[in-house]
């Protein structure tokens, strides 16, 4: 019984985060998209009355205007068919397991939220490429890199990526070529593409695997590139991220990234000493702080955390007990007997194991 109300909630939570969180994008989109289509319309039928051969009534071309404005209509709602395509299949059980084990956010959010979490990685993962460069890209691999993509934006319930199409895994550091070979200088974990690389970010596999697994170093590769996309998603990647500060914060944050700079400078900060490189790494390298160790980042430095609470648009104060008794406890590991980390209530290797081999 207890195992069949835990699995009610669970889809009870799903259900109401999808119909609460993303209707509301999709409402918007065949909203715009009927608008479209109807002011189409007027303008194509009367392109066919115009244009229609004298023998041919007005009313004979009328259903051509309808069918443009229905072609209209479906090309503007071709992506959310795709997206719902893409949420129609259910959660891979290789997917979860991953998360369970190696991405510490994931695992103390509660249970809508998860389901929110399961969702837009779907959608990532679904929409973007992942592909190997001189490597193979494992589940592991896939799952983390679209992790660090929700990680960020998770205070960002309707946040659509535009700014990337693809995300490049490299086998190893790489120098400023994108040359993985030996003898290359190598000695950069990421990077999000310019120019010709527009839409593109590469990160290189054992350090973004790394950065989940060490959860309590502050660093993460993977959040850290993500970081710079929404830097630069107010069209400026400059290490003011405007789509979480409003105007009369964008001063105070450059103030307070000076003094944070200063104190670094002078050795009197745990802030890693890479982000002195520019203000543009100081915001991705504090927002590796933050979402690594946020009790430690709110103890230190408490207006720096304050900043970023609001930048993210995520308050992570609720979680800093549970984030540390999760950090202590480690990788949690899955044996056939084990509880199944998907909440089912079932053993391991009656639920998420079973289903995992069978796909």
């Amino acid at each position: 019984m207890a195992t069949e109300t835990k699995s009610r909630s669970r889809a009870t939570d799903e259900e109401s985060t999808e119909s609460g969180v993303r209707s509301r994008w999709e409402r918007s989109t065949v909203r715009t998209a009927w608008i479209v289509a109807v002011l189409a319309f007027f303008p194509l039928a009367l392109m066919a009355v115009v244009l229609r051969p004298a023998y041919l009534s007005p009313w004979t071309l009328q259903p051509l205007a309808a069918v443009g404005a229905f072609g209209i209509y479906t090309a503007m709602t071709r992506k959310l068919l795709r997206r719902r395509a893409i949420l129609a299949k259910p959660f891979p059980a290789a997917w979860e397991e991953v998360l369970q084990r190696d991405v510490l956010f994931f695992r103390v959010l509660e249970p809508a939220e998860q389901a929110r979490f399961r969702r837009e990685l779907q959608i990532f993962l679904g929409e973007k490429r992942i592909t190997g460069i001189g490597t193979q890209v494992d589940t592991t691999t896939r799952v983390l890199a679209g992790a660090s993509a929700i990680i960020p934006i998770f205070g960002f319930p309707e946040w659509e990526w535009e700014q990337i199409n693809e995300v490049l895994i490299y086998p190893s550091r790489f120098d400023e070529d994108f040359s993985f070979e030996k003898g290359a200088g190598k000695n950069t974990l990421g990077m999000v593409g310019t120019g010709a690389m527009n839409r593109l970010m590469i990160l290189v596999k054992p350090d973004l695997v790394q950065g989940f697994r060490n959860a309590g170093d502050k660093h993460n590769v993977g959040i850290h590139e993500f970081a710079h996309l929404v830097d630069k998603s107010d069209g400026h990647v400059d290490g003011t991220p405007a789509v979480g500060l409003d105007r009369n914060s964008i001063g105070p944050w450059i103030e307070l990234v000076r003094r944070k700079m200063a104190e670094i400078d002078r050795g009197d900060s745990d802030i890693n000493p890479y982000a002195l490189t520019n203000e543009v790494e100081f915001f991705a390298v504090a927002s590796e702080y933050f979402f690594e160790r946020p009790g430690v980042m709110k103890k230190a430095h408490p207006e720096l955390y304050s900043m970023l609470e609001r930048v993210f648009h995520q308050n992570l104060s609720s979680r800093i007990n549970a984030l540390a008794a999760e950090r202590k406890r480690g990788r949690p590991r899955f044996g056939r007997n084990s509880p199944c980390p998907c909440g089912s209530g079932h053993k391991y290797k009656k639920c998420c194991l079973r289903r995992a081999q069978a796909e």
